[in-house]
């Protein structure tokens, strides 16, 4: 039958004039073109991507898209580990200087009170002078202490007087003569356990100082009065070989 069907189409084909025949054969060609295409397409679709392997691929994208983002999120999370690491270290370099520094004041206040152990509460341990050249003006050191147990904070004023001759006769410099205007009430401190005071004085033409007086006022409490000799105040001498911390 199929037979039959095929040489009769034949047959009608051959009697076609010969520029149908040509028409008829492109026509032909470009149809079988198509279905070739169109099998290959459907072909392409079920053999291309065999057991699901475009959805496969599909997959792989979208967990590689997440596995970099997880990567800049790690990569935000140890820079931010770093900065808190190198916070942390400049944090303890810090801490190591200060425990360093009260290691020092800890000798030096220990050496203190070695000694002049018998002393307690607020005192001045040691006074220091230095001449400056060509006046008659003196730098002078003070070291005050605290050595109450269990004492709070001193704060207050520190005052000198300086006892001597002048013109043939006793006289006495207290510290408004003594000093500038600015330090009229004397010079202040404030410690915990000790504190070195610096300041200055100016002793008049033809004075011949004997004694130096410190006279410490705490807030609230009594005066405390220490003399020395100004021989001995002098630098070099009695209470001045300690260093500072």
């Amino acid at each position: 039958m199929a037979s039959t069907i095929f040489h009769h189409w034949l047959d009608q084909f051959k009697a076609l004039p010969q520029s149908r025949r040509r028409k008829a054969s492109a026509g032909l060609a470009v149809l079988v073109i198509a279905v070739v295409f169109g099998l290959g397409m459907l072909f392409g679709r079920g053999v291309g991507f065999p057991n699901g392997l475009e959805a496969r691929a599909h997959r792989l994208a979208a967990q590689n898209a997440d596995l970099q983002s997880r990567n800049q999120s790690l990569v935000a999370q140890q820079q931010t580990a770093n900065t808190t690491v190198a916070s942390l270290k400049q944090a303890m370099a810090s801490r190591d200087a200060e425990l360093q520094t009260l290691k020092r004041e800890q000798a030096f206040y220990a050496k203190l009170i070695g000694i002049d152990g018998s002393r307690s509460g607020l005192g001045v341990h040691s006074i220091a002078l230095t001449p400056v050249a060509h006046t008659n003006a003196w730098n002078f050191t003070v070291t005050l202490v605290n050595t109450a147990e269990n004492a709070d904070a001193a704060r207050g004023n520190l005052t000198v007087a300086v006892d001597g001759v002048q013109g043939g006769k006793l006289a006495t410099l207290d510290w408004a003569s003594l000093s500038n205007a600015r330090d009229k009430a004397g010079i202040p401190f404030a410690f915990k356990f000790f504190q070195q005071l610096q300041g200055s004085l100016a002793l008049p033409r033809g004075f011949v100082p004997n004694r130096i007086t410190i006279t410490l006022s705490p807030e609230g409490g009594a005066p405390v009065t220490r003399q020395l000799a100004w021989g001995d105040a002098l630098a070099g001498r009695r209470g001045i070989t300690l260093g500072t911390p």
